[in-house]
C-alpha cells in the first residue's frame, strides 16, 4: 500500500504492519509530521497526485479492523502488541510512532534555483524583444520629442542612425524675387527667403522650380538641392526663426516665360 504524507504531500510505501502498531498513526520521514497513514491511503501510483479517497480508505483499512475482531486468541494479539512496543519503544512516547523511511514516491518540489534561472532566461528574451522593436522602429519613436533623446541614446549604443526630423509645410517661404541674370542670354535669377517656424531644426529642403507662359502651360521645370542654391554653404540644418538666403540661376527657354512658381520639396 501507500501513504501520503498531507503535511508534505511525499508518498511512501506503507506495510500492514506499520498500520498495526499504533492504530495508523507514522510519522513522516521527509517533514516528520505525524499523521493517520490508514485515512491518507492510495491504491496505486497511477492515484499520486490525486486526492485520497475517504471511501477506499476504509475500504483498505477494513480488513485490519476485521482482522482484529477475528477470533484469534486474545492474548496472543496482545503479547503480539507488547512484542513490537517493546522493540520500539513505550506506547506512550513519541519514539512509539514508526517512522516511514521508504524512499518517497513523488519527485521533490523544483529548486528555487531552477525558478530563479528559468525567470532570468524570461527577463533577458523581454529585453531582448524590447531592444528589436526600438531598433526597426526607432524612427518612427523619435518623432515624439519626449522620446526622441532616449532613442538617440539608444542608438549610440546600438550603433544606428535617426532619421532627421523633417516637417516641410513648417518652413516658409517669405519672398521672391525674379530678374534677368546679369551675364547669361535667356536666363533668369530668382532670388527667395526661407525661415524655419517648427520647434525644431531640420534640414534644407530642395526647391522646385516651374517657369510657365502667358497661358500658364509648364515650359521647363528643374529642382535644386541646398548645395546649389544656398548663397553660403550650409553647415548645419535650419536654425529656428533664422533666415536662409537662396539663390537660383535657371534657363529661360526662347524667352517666352512669364511667370514662376517654386515649390519646397523632400530631398
Amino acid at each position: 500500500m501507500y501513504a501520503r504524507c498531507p503535511a508534505c504531500q511525499t508518498t511512501f510505501k506503507i506495510t500492514l504492519a506499520q498500520l498495526e502498531v499504533r492504530s495508523g498513526l507514522v510519522r513522516c520521514g521527509i517533514c516528520s509530521a505525524i499523521f493517520r497513514a490508514d485515512k491518507n491511503l492510495i491504491q496505486s501510483l497511477s492515484d499520486v497526485g490525486q486526492p485520497a479517497d475517504n471511501a477506499e480508505t476504509e475500504k483498505v483499512a477494513a480488513p485490519t479492523a476485521k482482522r482484529k475482531r477475528s477470533g484469534r486468541n486474545k492474548s496472543t494479539a496482545t503479547r503480539r502488541r507488547r512484542k513490537i512496543g517493546a522493540e520500539t519503544a513505550p506506547p506512550d512516547e513519541d519514539a512509539a510512532i514508526p517512522i516511514v523511511t521508504e524512499l518517497p514516491v513523488l519527485v521533490q518540489p523544483r529548486s528555487f534555483w531552477r525558478a530563479f534561472f528559468w525567470m532570468l532566461g524570461i527577463l533577458a528574451l523581454l529585453t531582448l524583444l524590447a531592444g528589436q522593436s526600438v531598433y526597426f522602429y526607432r524612427n518612427e519613436l523619435a518623432v515624439d520629442p519626449s522620446w526622441r533623446p532616449w532613442v538617440a541614446k539608444f542608438c549610440g549604443y546600438a550603433g544606428c542612425e535617426l532619421r532627421p526630423l523633417r516637417d516641410i509645410g513648417r518652413i516658409e517661404l517669405l519672398k521672391t524675387t525674379i530678374a534677368p541674370h546679369p551675364k547669361y542670354e535667356n536666363a533668369l535669377r530668382i532670388r527667395a527667403t526661407l525661415v524655419n517656424r517648427a520647434d525644431f531644426p531640420q534640414p534644407y529642403p530642395a526647391m522646385e522650380v516651374g517657369l510657365t507662359n502667358n497661358t500658364g502651360t509648364l515650359l521647363a521645370r528643374r529642382i535644386f538641392f541646398p548645395a546649389q542654391y544656398l548663397e553660403t554653404p550650409a553647415v548645419s540644418d535650419m536654425s529656428l526663426n533664422v533666415i536662409a538666403n537662396a539663390l537660383l540661376d535657371i534657363t529661360n527657354p526662347e524667352g517666352k516665360a512669364f511667370g514662376y512658381e517654386i515649390r519646397l520639396v523632400t530631398p
